[in-house]
């Protein structure tokens, strides 16, 4: 049986994060009670946020969690399965290490924070009571320090892609047919995903300058441009194929965001030079939008 290769398997691996944090709210059966009997609909519940105050240290370390799925979710493209996502081999040493790195920052807050975990309840409740004069925050709604610290954790497990190479016997061309669709899928997934990196901040810019100077709504921040940079930088990092159709976009669209970068303030002031750069812009958009 003639085994083709999948170039997706030798140009990209699968990693999976796995991680747990820990549940900061609580039940609140007493305002629960209220709503249900005001709305008169006993299916509602109502949490209440622990750690309310953001500068509270077990919020620093909850926001430092975040920052590593974020990181992951960033510098990964989605996969057919849910779970483990597609890492570009290329990418492996500095994504794993990046992560490793945000991770140690978790575990170094933990370390730092955990043995004083009690007196950081203990201002969540005067914060509590202070800018809620009918707080009920009790120090038995908060999980303990052991608890919190068990049920904060990362696990980083990097896998192969499949690939009919991984076959050992022949198997039915039915099951094979499935198999290589599936790749297709994946590769499919890859680069929509890819192509909306950069398209989904250039629409946004591009609605953003289609609105005349003087008129409401023509107002745009200095991130609308970054963002736009920012998700060049990831297409580019995560083009797994080096799809010649999205390497011609990402080169037309750096080179237009380049001289726009510079130029932001004239794109707030100059209707020419704002007409000009919305042509050009929605131009590359509607290209790049067919590229899904």
């Amino acid at each position: 049986m003639d085994m083709k290769i999948t170039t997706l398997a030798d140009k990209a691996m699968l990693v999976k994060l796995t991680m747990r944090r820990a549940n900061l709210t609580k039940r609140d059966q007493v305002a629960e009670a209220v709503i249900q009997s005001t709305m008169d609909d006993s299916s509602l519940i109502v949490n209440s946020k622990l750690f309310r105050d953001k500068l509270n240290p077990i919020n620093k370390i909850m926001s430092e969690a975040s920052a590593v799925y974020g990181f992951h979710k960033a510098n990964t493209l989605p996969y057919i399965d849910k779970g483990p996502r597609l890492l570009p081999n290329s990418n492996y040493m500095d994504y794993s290490q990046s992560m490793r790195e945000r991770i140690n920052r978790v575990d170094a807050l933990l370390n730092n924070y955990m043995p004083n975990y009690d007196n950081y309840v203990q201002l969540d409740i005067a914060y509590r009571s202070k800018n809620q004069t009918a707080s009920r925050a009790k120090v038995e709604d908060y999980p303990t320090a052991d608890d919190f610290r068990s049920r904060m954790g990362f696990e980083l497990r990097f896998m192969p892609l499949p690939d009919t190479k991984h076959f050992l016997y022949d198997i039915d061309q039915t099951d094979l047919d499935i198999f290589e669709s599936s790749i297709k899928e994946a590769e499919k997934v890859a680069r929509v995903s890819t192509v909306k990196l950069m398209l989904e901040p250039l629409t946004h810019l591009v609605d953003k300058l289609s609105v005349p100077i003087d008129q409401k709504g023509a107002i745009f921040r200095d991130s609308a441009i970054e963002n736009v940079i920012e998700g060049l930088q990831q297409a580019r990092k995560l083009n797994i194929d080096d799809d010649p159709e999205i390497s011609e976009s990402i080169k037309h669209l750096s080179s237009a965001m380049s001289v726009f970068a510079e130029h932001k303030d004239v794109l707030r002031e100059s209707p020419i030079v704002r007409e000009q750069a919305h042509k050009k812009l929605d131009a590359i958009a509607s290209k790049m939008a067919g590229l899904m």
